[in-house]
């Protein structure tokens, strides 16, 4: 066998390395499952609209995930609705933050709940997945094009005076019960929308504590007026008693 001098030692050692980085290089680049691109547009314009499942429930309304441009949301789950706040990163994260809730029992779809925990999300036209890193779940739903779902004329949810704890406030619900406290008292009863869009509350059973220095204004509504997510409530002589506003 040929003796190799140590020169032509060092360019066969070369040649080989060149030959393995050449093979490093060609190999395929394969991302991890954390960093790959979604299917879908993350873009915030994208996700503005009214989304529902495609299928209809035995509910009150029809639950819905309606995400608005000033960055508030609100869902149903057919019988409770929820708001919140919402941002979007380019790369699809979902942050949130939800208000109260009622918690009626019927048939329908925990959207409220995906939204509220939901991490991430993918739009593809028409289609919006909400992924959540929580639970490991996926919610695929599709844009709505019907116009009596959503949250438009129907003032259900949470509205209060302020946000301190005794202060008055309504709950009111998708099957058309109300309850609430004037600060001091409990109230509830039904309500309805009026063909003038006015929401007519009907007083139902209430508690009769007495309470120093409260105003309890709120027990004399029996009228509504919602604009710009202000609810103007009136007496039966047409005064205006006061205002709650959408939590």
């Amino acid at each position: 066998m040929a003796h190799l001098s140590p020169a032509r030692i060092l360019v066969f050692s070369a040649l080989a390395l060149l030959t393995v980085a050449g093979c490093t290089i060609q190999t395929p680049n394969t991302a991890s499952p954390n960093t790959a691109t979604p299917s879908g547009t993350a873009q915030p314009g994208a996700l503005v609209g009214t989304w529902v499942i495609d299928q209809t429930f035995d509910s009150p309304e029809q639950p819905y995930v309606s995400f608005v441009q000033d960055n508030t949301w609100s869902a149903s789950d057919g019988c409770n609705r929820v708001q919140g706040t919402w941002e979007l990163s380019a790369d699809g994260t979902l942050t949130t933050t939800s208000g109260p809730q009622t918690m009626m029992a019927c048939d329908g779809a925990q959207l409220p709940l995906a939204v509220s925990r939901g991490t991430s999300v993918e739009v593809d036209g028409d289609t919006l997945v909400i992924h959540s890193s929580f639970d490991s779940t996926e919610t695929t739903l599709v844009r709505s094009t019907d116009s009596t779902v959503g949250p438009q004329g129907r003032p259900i949810g949470y509205w209060v005076e302020s946000n301190t704890p005794t202060a008055p406030f309504l709950s009111i619900q998708a099957d058309g019960r109300y309850s609430g406290n004037d600060g001091c008292n409990v109230l509830t009863g039904t309500w309805e929308q009026a063909d003038d869009e006015a929401i007519l509350l009907t007083p139902g059973a209430t508690t009769l504590r007495a309470c120093e220095g409260v105003d309890q204004w709120l027990n004399q509504a029996v009228q509504g007026r919602v604009r710009a997510g202000v609810m103007t409530l009136q007496a039966a002589d047409g005064t205006v008693v006061g205002q709650l506003t959408a939590r």
